[in-house]
């Protein structure tokens, strides 16, 4: 089972009809997830939702408990979260993209991009970006896997050692023309 922790965004019942593609799909509030319900899940995901990392507390709480005892993945909101968590600083971007395609560079041997092109297309609705400076801080094994090649913003990493993965763009957008594949991958990292 997937648990999908839910951050009262649009976009989070579109991401679990893109999960439950691979898995059962249980979607809670943030505020309703208890220890229980994500012990017995085999992934963890965090939605997208408004605000920043900081109007989180609970989630925040939750991925610190379960990092390095649980699969996680973070989506838009849940990417900056988990970066967040690990000492990175998330800030205004000077451009806002909401519903907006963009074409970014992505780390092929990646586990999240393997056997993608160089360069895909993806949907972008965030007002927020994690601080490409404070990237400094965080495990060396965390690592970047894409970036806006025009505004140098991190928009996805992976941590293989301790199966996290963050996606700051929306893979259940049809603007994402790889999304199925990438989640794909990405789930299969996580289980593996």
């Amino acid at each position: 089972m997937i648990l999908l922790l839910d951050h009262q965004d649009s976009f989070t019942h579109n991401l679990e009809h893109l999960l439950a593609q691979f898995d059962e799909v249980l979607v809670i509030d943030r505020k309703d997830a208890s220890i229980d319900k994500i012990k017995s899940c085999k992934i963890l995901v965090f939605s997208p939702g408004p605000g920043s990392p900081e109007d989180y507390p609970e989630s925040i709480e939750i991925l610190s408990h379960f990092t390095n005892r649980k699969p996680m993945i973070g989506i838009c909101l849940g990417f900056q979260m988990m970066l967040f968590a690990e000492g990175a600083n998330v800030v205004r971007q000077k451009q806002v993209l909401h519903g907006v395609e963009t074409e970014i560079e992505v780390n092929t041997r990646s586990r999240t991009y393997k056997e993608c092109p160089p360069t895909i297309k993806v949907a972008r609705y965030h007002s927020l970006q994690v601080d490409n400076q404070s990237l400094l801080s965080l495990p060396t094994s965390t690592k970047i896997t894409s970036t806006d090649p025009i505004r140098q913003v991190p928009l996805s990493f992976e941590d293989n050692k301790r199966k996290l993965f963050g996606l700051q763009y929306h893979p259940e957008s049809f603007l994402t023309i790889n999304g199925n594949h990438i989640m794909q991958n990405i789930i299969h990292a996580c289980l593996d």
